[in-house]
């Protein structure tokens, strides 16, 4: 493992050790910027990237779940996978965080099912991720993080309610394979990573795939012009 990387690993292992030593009302701040700093180091992020394009987050999540209890996978993309997208869920309010604590790790006290919650999902992320950066074969040398800024308030609204809006039509949209939904899935979480992070590179890149994915498709074309608009308006693009 390269310096760089074991760099990365002990301040990702901070930020858990700060998750753990907090509570569970204090906790959502610390999962935002576990969030972001995975989507701001180059490493991380390609990994988060890799495990999204070859696996699926619901068949994983079912596979999981198959014993009524939730058991990390063995597989590091997969475990990538799965807790990205809950803690995604859980920073975004798609999922009710203490109902979530409650059901997958019910015990008398919330601050329980808390420490539970960080044994058994954080934790096992951290360390997937800490096997993956160790193996030269697995994950692509990246020596540097990514520049960020902060973009105004109203325009991450903005992009955020845009593709909150693409990704609720493309759940009903029967046109599309089921294939090219996810992969559209995928840019989209992406997109909502980046637009979070300030990561304007990487929101050029996935814009574009975005832009070509949907443009096939007309009933999509008003929001392509709107995600459009709202980034020339701020010189993203």
């Amino acid at each position: 493992m390269k310096n760089s990387n074991e760099e990365l690993i002990k301040s990702f292992k901070m930020l858990y050790i700060e998750l753990e030593r907090s509570n569970f009302i204090m906790s959502s701040d610390i999962i935002t910027k576990i969030l972001k700093f995975v989507t701001t180091n180059e490493p991380l992020f390609f990994a988060v990237r890799h495990a999204s394009q070859n696996f699926d987050f619901d068949s994983i999540f079912n596979e999981s779940m198959a014993g009524g209890r939730l058991k990390m996978p063995e597989d590091d993309y997969k475990i990538i996978v799965l807790v990205t997208k809950i803690l995604f869920d859980i920073d975004r309010g798609n999922i009710d965080y203490l109902n979530f604590l409650n059901n997958i790790f019910p015990r008398v006290n919330i601050s329980d099912s808390f420490i539970d919650f960080c044994n058994g999902i954080v934790l096992p992320y951290v360390q997937a991720f800490e096997r993956l950066l160790s193996q030269k074969d697995r994950v692509v040398d990246a020596e540097f993080n990514v520049q960020t800024k902060s973009l105004p308030r109203e325009l991450v609204d903005l992009l955020n309610n845009n593709i909150i809006s693409i990704s609720d039509q493309i759940v009903g949209d029967k046109t599309l394979s089921d294939e090219i939904r996810r992969e559209i899935y995928v840019i989209l979480e992406g997109l909502c990573f980046a637009v979070e992070s300030g990561n304007t590179m990487l929101i050029k890149s996935l814009w574009l795939g975005l832009k070509y994915a949907l443009l096939a498709n007309r009933a999509y074309t008003s929001q392509v012009k709107a995600f459009e608009n709202e980034l020339k308006n701020y010189s993203i693009i």
